[in-house]
């Protein structure tokens, strides 16, 4: 049981974004953001300004590319689980770690997975030969 305490990453956001975030979303924060984390604190900047954090019943999720299920220190998307391997925040919990401390998101009355259940969520969609998109099954 310790080991696997031991081996959950944890991930806190640097004194000096909390200190820019408590000024709002401002450029402040934006450039915070941009010099703590790069590309991704950019990405996580946007995601909050264009109000793409959602809080439903069961989870959270951030809207990027797709919706992704966004905990504390695990995110659905691939960059966190391919790239990152999980030992460092992507975008995603950036966004939702500065939502939490905003008290910035979308709430909706619901469960997440009852909403996927609904067909509300968009289907994954690939290309065929440059001409419309097809649906998977």
């Amino acid at each position: 049981m310790k080991e696997k305490e031991e081996r959950k990453e944890s991930f806190s956001l640097p004194p000096e974004v909390l200190e820019a975030a408590g000024k709002g979303i401002s450029y402040e924060l934006y450039k915070t953001l941009l010099l703590s984390f790069g590309k991704r604190g950019e990405k996580a900047f946007n995601y909050l300004k264009e109000d793409r954090v959602k809080k439903y019943l069961d989870f959270f999720v951030v809207v990027g590319e797709e919706e992704y299920v966004v905990e504390e220190n695990f995110c659905t998307c691939n960059d966190f689980q391919i790239n990152l391997k999980g030992k460092a925040p992507c975008a995603h919990v950036i966004a939702l770690r500065l939502s939490k401390f905003l008290e910035h998101y979308r709430e909706f009355d619901l469960y997440y997975v009852d909403y996927m259940g609904e067909g509300k969520v968009k289907g994954r969609y690939k290309k065929v030969r440059g001409k419309k998109q097809k649906k998977l099954k």
